[in-house]
């Protein structure tokens, strides 16, 4: 996700590089990429050399590599330094002292990631298609933001294979043109996670949440340190629940135990201040945009009921990442379902570490080759083919055992806990019965799931991949799964 109001400050510093520079000079933080090279020949800034000590490429992109210290000794008071960092810095421009024949020579940078140049480089060429349809006299491109994203998709959808069209669908952003509202007060939303403040991101998430759905009770769950007085203030202008929650001593793999707090504190706020019955889960980095998500959660919940008496009603997560042949991989960004059941999930133990990304590690080839085998298509929808005294299955099942991700810690404990214990011989089966009888996985396509993390992958996240359940595999496993020796 980009700042954008840092990507147009940077923007105007580096049109005027041209005119207040001869020679500029690139540093690079290990990479230099095709679309920062063509930015800077848009715009026609003077790049005299890229400055690395360590590349063993004499030219990147066209540009010539030299030496620090062959390049400064041609600095002087019109050459300027752009750095390309791995990772967004608050600052834009600085200085840096470079000792030259004669004295110190003080050499203005500017500093942005590579990321941040293409964004600024795409956004150019897309101005210059607006000013294209504004010298032909089409002037709606430049009053309504979906009116170019709805011409955009027409011209783009027309060099894709017909299987690709509904990019035209996801890229015209129909909420602007029809937004409802729903009178919901037995469902509630807890938003989890540090804040998204680029964008605002996390407030818009909950200020669109609130437009639709005006009686829901919305909860922030974040941590102490973390919200701002006007993060704060937004949270009160749309009757938003701030809970401000200490920190775990360990964060745990992937960040699970502070998943698993905050959600926990979220969801406990609302059992016992609330009479709500239905709850859903997400994080304050993610954001839906289907506006009647929550009506169809609800639906599904009443259409398939559990095939089993631990839970209330099935709980709802997004069907990737989720692997048919990793055990207890069920994904953790969202989850949907009782209010009691959703607490359960949460009521968990934090999880330390003891031994297991070591293992994991040492064992990844050997566990890719097995499941490799276990990808076999006849797997894929026949699950009762699987038998007992599958060999291969039996050595995944040992193996996978012995290590949890944040996805399979959260999931397997929840089983354990409060649906049934786990025969270790049997946890790809097991996972299986459990997604038969208590989860329903749902495409992410189907909810315009957005997570601000990957700009590029908006609404496009699914991972088109044999081994990983779209809801018609959730679908015909729930009517087809008969495996009765779990």
């Amino acid at each position: 996700m980009f700042d954008t109001d840092k990507i147009h400050r940077i923007a105007k510093l580096l049109m005027k590089i041209p005119n207040e520079f001869d020679n500029v000079y690139v540093i690079h933080d290990g990479l230099f990429v095709a679309e920062s090279a063509a930015l800077f020949r848009r715009l026609k800034i003077p790049v005299a050399a890229i400055m690395s000590d360590t590349a063993a490429e004499k030219e990147l992109w066209g540009f010539p590599v030299v030496k620090t210290v062959a390049a400064s000794a041609n600095f002087n008071e019109r050459t300027a330094l752009i750095i390309l960092s791995k990772k967004p810095v608050p600052l834009i421009q600085t200085t840096f002292d470079f000792t030259i024949r004669g004295g110190v020579i003080t050499v203005p940078a500017f500093v942005m990631t590579n990321e941040e140049a293409a964004a600024i480089y795409d956004r150019l060429i897309l101005k210059g298609f607006i000013d294209m349809y504004a010298a032909d006299g089409i002037t709606d491109v430049t009053k309504t933001p979906s009116a170019l994203a709805q011409r955009f998709a027409r011209g783009l959808t027309t060099f894709l294979h017909p299987n690709f069209q509904d990019f035209k669908y996801q890229l015209w952003d129909r909420r602007e043109h029809f937004k409802p509202t729903y009178d919901f007060d037995d469902t509630a939303i807890v938003i989890q996670g540090p804040i998204a403040y680029d964008n605002n991101y996390t407030v818009e998430t909950f200020k669109f949440y609130r437009s639709i759905y005006p009686n829901a009770p919305i909860v922030v769950s974040t941590w102490k340190g973390e919200a701002t007085n006007d993060f704060r203030k937004a949270c009160r202008e749309n009757s938003i629940v701030l809970l401000e929650n200490e920190m775990p001593k360990e964060r745990g793999l992937l960040n699970e135990n502070m998943q698993i707090r905050s959600s926990y504190q979220g969801v406990k706020y609302l059992r016992e201040n609330t009479g709500v019955k239905f709850v859903l889960k997400t994080r304050t980095d993610q954001r839906i945009n289907r506006c009647e998500f929550l009506v169809y959660f609800k639906n599904l919940l009443e259409t398939f009921p559990p095939n089993g008496d631990k839970l209330n009603l099935r709980i709802i997560f997004l069907n990737s990442p989720v692997s048919k042949f990793w055990p207890f991989y069920i994904n953790d960004f969202l989850a949907f379902g009782h209010v009691e059941d959703i607490f359960k999930l949460y009521d968990i133990p934090l999880h330390y570490d003891s031994g297991e990304i070591a293992y994991a590690i040492k064992h990844v080839r050997r566990r890719f080759k097995i499941r490799a085998i276990l990808r076999n298509p006849k797997y894929l929808f026949d699950y009762n083919s699987v038998t007992e005294q599958n060999h291969k299955l039996y050595k995944l099942n040992k193996m996978i055992n012995r290590w949890s991700w944040a996805e399979v810690y959260i999931a397997r404990t929840f089983y354990e806990k409060h649906i049934a214990p786990i025969d270790e011989n049997k946890l790809l089966e097991t996972n299986w019965k459990f997604i038969h009888d208590y989860l329903i996985l749902i495409d992410l396509e189907a909810i315009l799931w957005d997570w601000a993390k990957y700009e590029d992958r908006r609404y496009v996240y699914s991972y088109f991949n044999e081994s990983n359940f779209a809801f018609g595999h959730w679908l015909d496993m729930y009517r087809n799964f008969k495996i009765d020796w779990v």
